[in-house]
């Protein structure tokens, strides 16, 4: 079912058409402008533009010469820190290179220093059993001294037993030369043994300053007994060596050394005999 509006005819479209005028082109006039009178023109000064350019030029090439030399100064600037760094850089890997060796080092003494530490105590463990080994030699030979000595016969405490001999330090003192006597008025002889009895001996009396039987020979130029013999190897090590200089000189002992004197000297003598039977 239609209605009016469908029978109503559409509404027309009206454009607003602009419209642009036409201006007639004026054509060139046919002469051509005058030029300008020689009245109307004004000089131009001289030097206006030869010092302006000029002037210009040498602005530019002061720029360009500063600019230059700026670029030639930063350059050995650059140089210079480069070079420094490298300096600088070599120096540091020389001294991490010197601090790797001075810790390696360390260590391996560190080690050796360990490894010394252990053997020092399993030397202290020897030397403590050495000594408690002495102790029981020194208490036996006391214990031998105080039960054997009376084969040494009488006064029994001036007198020591050692491996089938008896030995006596002096209380007198006389010159060495005199030794010889004072020994034999006590029926012993003057001094004369090796080297390993004569420091048992001597540990076993506490013998100090006292003379043996040993004196310096200038004609043979070497130490004699004094009945003309040798000492063993055994005891000449521990001797000094015989010179001129021990021209009379005689050989004394301490608890645990050897010396030589003047044989004017007084000292008490070392004298011996064999145990009685």
């Amino acid at each position: 079912m239609s209605t009016a509006l469908d029978c109503e005819p559409p509404p027309e479209i009206t454009e607003d058409i602009e419209t642009i005028p036409i201006v007639e082109l004026v054509s060139p006039p046919d002469h051509p402008l005058p030029f300008p009178s020689e009245g109307e023109w004004e000089p131009i000064p001289e030097n206006t533009n030869v010092k302006a350019s000029s002037h210009s030029s040498s602005l530019h090439g002061a720029v360009s010469v500063i600019l230059g030399i700026f670029s030639l100064v930063l350059l050995m600037v650059c140089g210079f820190f480069a070079y420094q760094y490298f300096q600088s850089d070599e120096a540091l890997e020389s001294k991490r290179n010197d601090l790797k060796q001075w810790i390696e080092s360390f260590h391996n003494k560190a080690e050796n220093v360990l490894q010394v530490a252990k053997v020092l105590d399993q030397n202290k463990e020897a030397l403590l059993g050495l000594q408690n080994q002495n102790v029981h030699i020194m208490e036996a030979l006391q214990d031998l001294k105080f039960t054997q000595g009376d084969r040494c016969g009488p006064p029994l405490n001036n007198w020591v037993q050692y491996m089938g001999r008896c030995y006596h330090q002096t209380v007198k003192r006389v010159p060495w030369l005199n030794c010889s006597d004072l020994c034999i008025s006590l029926k012993s002889s003057f001094f004369k043994t090796e080297r390993n009895s004569l420091m048992n001996i001597t540990k076993l009396l506490s013998v100090r300053q006292t003379w043996i039987g040993l004196y310096y020979k200038k004609e043979n130029n070497e130490w004699k007994w004094e009945d003309g013999s040798s000492p063993s190897p055994s005891l000449s090590w521990c001797l000094p060596e015989p010179n001129v200089d021990f021209q009379g000189k005689c050989v004394y002992i301490n608890a645990d050394t050897v010396g030589t004197n003047d044989c004017t000297t007084p000292y008490s003598c070392m004298c011996e005999k064999p145990v009685c039977a």
